[in-house]
């Protein structure tokens, strides 16, 4: 087994660390250390709020590498309903398959099918933990954020927090789009 500890680089593995009976690793990397990987991801609002811990088995299959791994961490994430910063725990398990970069289809070859999201390439003489993990949190991030399932927002009219407290904004019923077909007369 093989532990990086704290972690203030990448964390790879070479390739020839790896040998078809497999390979465990463990380690750790700081919310610092991770932030190269969020340049990349600038448009999902969150941040590290504790270190990313990662636990994998990896393995030679042929020319392909295999993973089997879990990651886990502590996010800060804004609430979609009522703007609110809160904290999301996230443990998650991956299998991932990687194969040479000069084995990867081009995009005229190949539409991803829904069994491709669990392969990946690799170039070099290395794997790159840090990179498969925090790939791993992005596709585990929640697309709409919420602070908590009932979560009652915004009002409309003053903005207040209605979590927090109720306001004494009148609140007028919203329309939908339909509403005008209530009022239209059909005549034969």
């Amino acid at each position: 087994m093989v532990n990086f500890g704290i972690a203030m680089a990448m964390v790879t593995v070479p390739l020839e660390d790896i040998s078809e009976e497999g390979l465990e690793v463990t380690w750790e990397e700081e919310p610092s250390s991770l932030s190269c990987y969020m340049e990349d991801f600038s448009h999902i609002d969150f941040h590290f709020e504790t270190a990313l811990r990662g636990a994998a088995r990896i393995w030679k299959v042929g020319r392909s590498i295999m993973i089997k791994g879990t990651i886990q961490t502590t996010l800060g994430l804004e609430c979609v309903r009522c703007l609110e910063a809160f904290t999301h725990p996230l443990v998650s398990s991956f299998e991932l398959t990687l194969f040479p970069s000069q084995e990867a289809p081009t995009e005229e070859e190949k539409e991803l099918e829904q069994d491709d999201m669990e392969l990946g390439f690799y170039e070099g003489g290395e794997i790159h933990l840090s990179e498969i993990a925090c790939e791993q949190v992005f596709l585990e991030i929640p697309y709409q954020p919420l602070c908590r399932e009932n979560c009652i927002g915004l009002c409309p009219v003053c903005g207040k927090n209605l979590n927090q407290s109720s306001c004494e904004c009148k609140k007028e019923e919203l329309e939908s789009g339909f509403a005008a077909l209530k009022k239209l007369k059909l005549t034969h």
